[in-house]
């Protein structure tokens, strides 16, 4: 299995990731742009995810800092690939973590619907990535996995709007252009302690109160969409107490087309 060190700063990273990820009715008439503009999230969530199905495939781009004391810097940038199956979003990620005076930290992840691929910083042997079932009930596995779950769920642009879609709102809906496609720019407010109140997931509702306590009570972030309902971009940046500054920028494109999502060699394997 993979050392502790490194499954703890990859776990540091997913949970600032979570963060950061986290949109009163309906949708109005099509602008001149060919544009729908939607002011409640769950009709946004609903045009979106349909228009995931039907293309099937997706890759994207991350980059972010997080900004602490005295100007302490920490920067992640990562590549990867959606597929979006019937009942489950498989995915391929590779991520890297840089800090001054140490070295670059890269995590991969390969999440399947019948095994979970990690290979995790440090793990720079003949055999670097790890196969996890997702049966295994070991604590450990388990731990890598909710990793491996946390970053797929992260990574597709409807999931975490629908986990807090009550707790969600739309406060703004304008165009806007990303490298030439005519685009709207959603800005989206999560209150975190509505969102603590109505999680049934008791591990989830912990983690959600001790940020309201540490006195992150909103997630606000944008969302770029273009007239097909495709996610173009998404942007954060918040304040998180004790902490520092966090903001992160992803990129979608290539929706529909081919974005191969296989397991790593069987000899690379462990």
């Amino acid at each position: 299995m993979a050392g502790r060190a490194g499954r703890r700063a990859a776990a540091l990273i997913t949970a600032l990731l979570g963060l950061a990820l986290a949109a009163g009715c309906g949708a109005a008439p099509v602008d001149a742009s060919g544009l729908t503009r939607y002011y409640e999230v769950r009709p946004l969530i609903d045009a979106v995810a349909a228009q995931q199905r039907v293309d099937g495939t997706a890759r994207f781009s991350l980059r972010g800092e997080l900004i602490g004391a005295e100007d302490t810097r920490l920067r992640f940038t990562g590549v990867g690939a959606l597929r979006f199956a019937a009942e489950e979003v498989e995915l391929s990620f590779t991520q890297v973590v840089t800090q001054r005076g140490a070295e670059p930290q890269e995590t991969g992840f390969v999440v399947l619907p019948d095994a979970v691929y990690l290979r995790m910083p440090g793990d720079d042997g003949d055999r670097p990535w790890v196969r996890v079932d997702p049966a295994d009930t070991d604590p450990e596995a388990q731990q890598l996995i909710a990793m491996a779950q946390t970053v797929t769920a992260r990574a597709d642009p409807t999931s975490t709007l629908a986990a807090y879609a009550d707790a969600t709102l739309v406060t703004d809906a304008a165009d806007d252009v990303i490298e030439g496609d005519p685009a709207v720019r959603y800005t989206i407010v999560t209150d975190l302690a509505r969102a603590a109140a109505i999680t049934p997931d008791p591990a989830l509702r912990a983690q959600l109160e001790e940020q309201v306590r540490a006195g992150l009570t909103r997630v606000t972030s944008t969302l770029w969409v273009d007239a097909a309902h495709r996610p173009l971009r998404s942007a954060a940046r918040q304040e998180l107490q004790g902490i520092g500054t966090l903001a992160i920028t992803s990129s979608y494109r290539d929706w529909g087309a081919t974005a191969p999502i296989d397991p790593p060699p069987s000899s690379l394997v462990r």
